[in-house]
């Protein structure tokens, strides 16, 4: 916390907001919803991820103190607690954890612990129980564009086991004498095939999964839109004690706001299925009249703020089908009120359907990595501030209120650190290096901000791909076909590259470090106060007879219930002796005297082969990325022609490289020997170098 610099580099800038790389949330959060048709309380808990069992913990990014307990979060942002303040490096799992996006600020108030991350935070007066919730803030909201095509329109984005698996990790368990959507069957009936959907074939006890399942694939509209459509209108997918009506009514096809619903379209497959196929008839699709025209992809059109006529309307630009497609179905879109607290009310004048599935697909299937939430105290209370400058109060940790947003924040220029300038002010520093402070949050002044430059070298590992030429290759990383011939001593000008050949991309530009004015929050520790620094945590022992372990965990989620709470406890004490002597020993070769490593940021890149049945939207699922990435990734002009077999790049992550720098005599077996890794480790990190290569004397050889 102490000391933190961020680096910006140009014409290549490796980004400064550290990217947090989203897992599946499958199992993980359990989310109530506020209905369409009106507005009623819900929760918005969350279960807890499992904790570890004897895993060595990962290094803390984050940890905060309350003068006894020191809580940290990992990289996956689960969170750790360690009652002896860490001194002897052994921590406690809390069974909870933030790993939609990981943890982005940890803080103790006074009197409480909040640990915030993209669309969520959590927060505990021990440090090892801890009770998740959402935040009013997020990624701006469009009205023009609450979803994508891509994304709304696909079928196959989710297997049967996957949609169960998602169910089945919302509802611990449901009351006693109620059927929850994870083990509710009904049988289903044929329907032919017609110009919106494919034909069903209908069979007996078909579970909610295979139902859902089958609907997006006879119909073309994604698992996960479907998903959300049934929690939205009717909160099934986390109730734990439905009553059949909200079966019948699952996706509130033809329940209008100001009529009764049409009995005829009553029943979960019923509702299901004609919802994705009335999706499709608002396309105005071949075959069918133009009749749905009054919300125009591409034009701006005057949508209500409510049912009631006199609350008015708002002009909204429709970008795309899908928003579009929503508005038929719900047509209205969230006042500045139903904004300012995404998980309450509004006023008389707000409606929530859009905003609730915009909330609710956000934050359980968006690939989104780039967001974050910050905290610190404020005015007796906490302030928030996310990624793009959106501003919000509370007085209790629990009730959010947006208030104001930070100027000149937004789009790539996005929020780095939040927190105090010396004088006490709240300030916020962007990864632009621009940084502002104020006293009132309304009035912002900018603060100076100390930079230093020098140049920098960045080494980038790619892997040939089928259909990689070194013009393509060049072109995306920004650097001259030569450049790549020439230091990967490419032959016949490099059009003999073959898939799975490894080549290095070296890159040179001016880098500035910004030495950053914000003070963070007081309860911030850092790693090395701890004694721990460079050093993985240990594991408190769980399987030892001088441990016990304790942990409960009550989940409710229905019209009435405001939050879950995780009570989880344990009490473990490690004794670690370590007795070593050594021998002195003596040797008539003095040892190298190795310099240190040079090392540099890169990135690399994860790859996957195409299998029987993939599309890619299924593969950016399973790889916790978008259909977008993949395709600017691998210069894909048609994704709906992908064969097996072939390789992608599906994923590109921040690593640090580490150069050993070539001193008199060296040679590859030498160096490996020095560093204690194997020639054949060498040689796969330098593409360019054989067994038995001249090395020349001052170049650098990765070595890790």
């Amino acid at each position: 916390a102490e000391g933190l610099k961020y680096r910006v580099f140009a014409p290549y800038t490796p980004s400064v907001y550290r990217v947090k790389q989203w897992l599946k949330v499958i199992g993980v959060l359990a989310l109530g919803v506020i209905m369409s048709a009106g507005v009623v309380p819900f929760a918005d808990s969350f279960a807890p991820t499992p904790a570890y069992a004897g895993e060595a913990t990962p290094a803390l990014d984050h940890a905060a103190t309350n003068g006894s307990v020191v809580v940290g979060a990992d990289d996956d942002g689960t969170l750790w607690w360690s009652a002896d303040g860490g001194a002897d490096g052994t921590w406690n799992n809390s069974g909870t954890a933030l790993d939609k996006n990981g943890v982005t600020s940890l803080i103790w108030t006074g009197n409480q612990f909040i640990a915030t991350s993209f669309f969520s935070y959590a927060r505990s007066s021990d440090g090892k129980s801890w009770t998740v919730r959402v935040f009013p803030l997020g990624e701006a909201f469009d009205p023009g564009n609450i979803i994508s095509d891509e994304e709304f329109f696909s079928s196959g984005s989710m297997s049967v086991d996957e949609i169960q698996a998602f169910f089945d990790g919302k509802v611990d368990q449901c009351r006693d004498g109620y059927t929850c959507l994870k083990d509710f069957e009904q049988d289903t009936y044929d329907r032919d095939e017609t110009v919106l959907c494919k034909a069903y074939d209908g069979k007996n006890d078909e579970t909610a999964a295979e139902i859902i399942y089958n609907v997006s694939e006879a119909c073309g509209v994604s698992a996960e839109a479907l998903i959300v459509l049934v929690q939205k209108e009717m909160g099934l997918v986390t109730h734990t004690w439905p009553s059949d009506w909200r079966f019948d009514k699952a996706t509130g096809y033809a329940c209008p706001d100001t009529a009764p619903c049409d009995e005829r379209y009553y029943g979960f497959y019923n509702q299901v299925y004609n919802a994705a196929k009335q999706f499709k008839r608002y396309a105005n699709p071949p075959g069918t009249s133009r009749f749905f025209t009054w919300f125009p992809v591409g034009n701006t059109a005057a949508v209500r703020w409510h049912p009631r006529v006199s609350c008015g309307t708002t002009p909204v630009a429709i970008k795309n089908q899908a928003t579009a497609g929503l508005y038929y179905y719900t047509p209205y879109t969230p006042n500045a009120a139903a904004m300012a607290n995404l998980t309450g009310t509004g006023d008389s004048c707000s409606a929530y359907g859009n905003r609730n599935f915009w909330r609710l697909y956000n934050y359980w299937f968006n690939e989104t990595s780039e967001f974050g939430t910050f905290v610190t105290t404020y005015d007796d209370g906490l302030l928030a501030v996310d990624g793009d400058g959106y501003l919000a109060t509370s007085t209790d940790g629990v009730n959010w209120t947006r208030t104001t947003t930070v100027p000149n924040v937004g789009g790539s220029n996005r929020i780095a650190e939040f927190g105090y300038t010396d004088d006490g002010n709240i300030a916020v520093l962007t990864v632009k290096g621009a940084a502002y402070e104020t006293d009132n949050l309304e009035d912002w002044d900018s603060l100076e901000v100390v930079t230093s430059s020098g140049p920098q070298t960045f080494v980038t590992n790619v892997t040939v791909k089928s259909g990689d030429t070194v013009w393509a290759i060049a072109s995306a990383n920004g650097v001259s076909v030569q450049a790549v011939v020439d230091e990967n001593e490419l032959p016949s000008g490099g059009s003999l590259i073959q898939v799975g050949q490894a080549l290095t991309i070296t890159k040179t530009g001016e880098v500035s470090e910004i030495t950053s004015p914000i003070e963070p929050h007081s309860s911030h520790v850092s790693l090395a106060s701890l004694g721990i620094e460079g050093a993985d945590p240990v594991v408190a022992d769980t399987t030892t007879d001088d441990t016990t372990s304790d942990s409960t965990t009550d989940s409710t989620s229905d019209s009435t219930t405001d939050e879950t709470t995780t009570d989880s406890s344990s009490d473990s004490s490690t004794d670690t002796t370590t007795d070593s002597t050594t021998e002195d020993t003596t040797t008539e070769t003095p040892a190298r005297v190795l310099q240190p490593l040079v090392t540099q940021q890169g990135t690399t890149d994860t790859v996957y082969v195409v299998k029987k049945g993939d599309t890619l939207y299924r593969i950016a699922y399973r790889n916790s990325t978008t259909v977008t990435k993949i395709k600017n990734w691998n210069s894909i002009k048609n994704v709906n022609l992908i064969y097996v077999g072939q390789r992608f790049i599906v994923g590109q992550k921040s690593v640090t490289q580490s150069f050993h720098t070539v001193e008199e005599g060296d040679t590859v077996s030498i160096i490996a020997d020095a560093r204690d890794v194997s020639v054949a480790k060498i040689l796969s990190l330098n593409s360019s170098l054989q067994s038995d290569s001249t090395l020349e004397v001052g170049s650098l050889v990765r070595v890790d």
